[in-house]
Parts: C-alpha cells; sequence; structure tokens
C-alpha cells in the first residue's frame, strides 16, 4: 500500500456510487467505509413515459435529453420499463420498444463520467450505445456552453428553437435552467424525477461509530480519518452526527486533538460543499477541496493535503 498507510476513509455516499472511489482509495490508505446519508424517492410512473414519448411522436419532438444525475437516470429507466411491460396500453409491446429506441436516439448530455455510465448501464442495453455527451464535463456549468452550442446549430437546422428534456431532481440547481433561458437558443422542459431528503442523523451517527469501531479492529492505530462529504444536504446530516460523537469523545478535529479521540478532517467534493461545511460551523482549515468531482481529484486532494 502506497501513501499515507495510517489514514482511512469515509465515503459519505450510496454503496453502489462510491464503489470507484473505495477501489482507488484503497490504493492510498487503511481502511475505507461508506455511509449513506441520503435517501432518494423516485417519482416517474408508467404514465409519465407515455405522456413523454407521446409529445416527441407527435407534438414536441424533442432535440436532446439533459441529465445531472445518477438518481435521474435511474428513476427515467426504471419508469419506462414499467411502461414497456405494461400489457393493457394504447400500443403494442413492440412498437413502445421501437419508440423507446427512437427516443434514446436523441443526444444525451450528462454532468460528468459517473452520470454517462449510469446511462450506459441502465438505459441501454449490450447491443447498442447512446450519443452521451458531456462526460468529461465535472459541473453543470462546464456543459453549459456545449449544450447552448448544440441549441444555436440545431436551431440553425430547423429554423426555430431546439425542444429540451431536463431530467433532475428536487434540489436541482439552477445553472442549466437559467443558462439555457438567458441563452435564448432553446426552450427547456424540466421533469422532477425523484426526491432526496436526508437520513435521521441518529441513524448515520450510529452508523458511522460502527464505521470507526470497524476501521479500529481491522487497521490498528490510525493517524487520520478522512471524512468525505458530496453535497450540501448530505454535510447537513453529516456535520449534527459529528457533533454528536465529538460530545462522546470518541471522535476530534484535527486542529483540536483529544486524548483517546479519532482525529478527523473532512473533505468535500466541491466548492458549493465545502461552503456548506463553512456555513454549518466547520472551521474552513479543516475542510479539503477537490479539484474535480470525481475519485481522482478527492484521491489527489487527500494526498496533498497531508503536505501542507
Amino acid at each position: 500500500m502506497a501513501g499515507d498507510e495510517r489514514s482511512a476513509v469515509i465515503l459519505f455516499r450510496d454503496q453502489d456510487r462510491g464503489d470507484s472511489y473505495s477501489k482507488l482509495l484503497q490504493e492510498s490508505h487503511a481502511a475505507v467505509e461508506t455511509i449513506p446519508v441520503l435517501d432518494h424517492r423516485y417519482l416517474l410512473a408508467a404514465a409519465d413515459i407515455a405522456d413523454i414519448i407521446h409529445r416527441h411522436s407527435h407534438d414536441t419532438n424533442y432535440s436532446a435529453i439533459i441529465f445531472t444525475s445518477q438518481n435521474a437516470v435511474k428513476a427515467l429507466a426504471g419508469a419506462a420499463a414499467e411502461w414497456q411491460s405494461q400489457p393493457d396500453t394504447s400500443m403494442e409491446q413492440a412498437d413502445r420498444a421501437a419508440e423507446w429506441r427512437r427516443f434514446l436516439a436523441l443526444p444525451i448530455f450528462v454532468v460528468g463520467k459517473a452520470t454517462a455510465a449510469a446511462c450506459s448501464a441502465h438505459l441501454f442495453d449490450h447491443s447498442a450505445a447512446g450519443d452521451i455527451r458531456g462526460d468529461q464535463c465535472g459541473q453543470a456549468a462546464v456543459l453549459l456552453p456545449e449544450i447552448i452550442r448544440f441549441c444555436r446549430q440545431q436551431r440553425q437546422r430547423l429554423a426555430n428553437k431546439p425542444q429540451l428534456l431536463f431530467f433532475c431532481g428536487d434540489q436541482r440547481r439552477d445553472t442549466l435552467p437559467d443558462g439555457i433561458a438567458g441563452s435564448h437558443e432553446a426552450d427547456l422542459r424540466q421533469i422532477i424525477s425523484y426526491t432526496t431528503a436526508g437520513r435521521q442523523v441518529r441513524a448515520v451517527t450510529d452508523e458511522l461509530a460502527d464505521a470507526m469501531g470497524r476501521i479500529v479492529t481491522r487497521s490498528g492505530r490510525i493517524s487520520l480519518v478522512w471524512m468525505v462529504v458530496f453535497s450540501p444536504s448530505g454535510a447537513r446530516v453529516i456535520v449534527p452526527a459529528l457533533r454528536a460523537l465529538e460530545r462522546k469523545g470518541l471522535v476530534c478535529p484535527e486542529r483540536i486533538q483529544s486524548s483517546g479521540a479519532a482525529v478527523y478532517r473532512l473533505a468535500a467534493i466541491g466548492k458549493t460543499t465545502a461552503s456548506e461545511l463553512v456555513t454549518l460551523g466547520i472551521d474552513g482549515r479543516q475542510v479539503t477541496q477537490a479539484s474535480e468531482p470525481s475519485e481522482h481529484g478527492v484521491s489527489a486532494a487527500l494526498q496533498l493535503a497531508r503536505y501542507h
């Protein structure tokens, strides 16, 4: 194992989404744990897919699809599977499959590699590949110019504004909607596909204490535990959980070391999450920010922070 062998990492995200992070961070840290801090509820149903397909085939004729999260992809895929399997609709099953393939032939704009991978895994089978764009764009602000360029080209070709379909969560940011509206190059329809809520702090506190126990049992003495936070909403669950463990003497911030307590430091996936941690009372000096929202960005930030 290379790097700082006496540090450990706790990733506060869904297990299936944190796997690539775990694999990479295990190469340079003694232990890696994953704790989910958010609950997601998918809102799309078969009727929503029927409406979208009808609009695309008869009225609206969408020009592109947009996703900024894996959960939106999963919500759409689940509802589409339900729609295609229904026996009592006005459209034959083979026709539904054909219309769905036609819909997925649209360009699909995504934020980041993880969302692109979710599209490939959940929307396409092994015999098909989508026109997925933006996998190198780690932020919506980076993707926005690419979308606007596409819309400008489409508008010149179609002689009217292209229609975009944005599948998003209830806590989506305004970067893309405001940017697209401000460009006057396209019309955007937003479909809230899932909701996000923080898990109960007590449950996360208990799981965090258990994770700390497993780290010590498996790895012995640990000099530092990195707590990696992936969203502002996650931060609002994690900080109270950490405070609860601080009061019990189980953990302490790096700059306020306490005998017998595990020393921790926080890492944020991006600027907005880092700002939220500070707003919640975390010392800004305790927060390391990833240079890019990816497993490589987090890994590099943790390694760099240990030597500064």
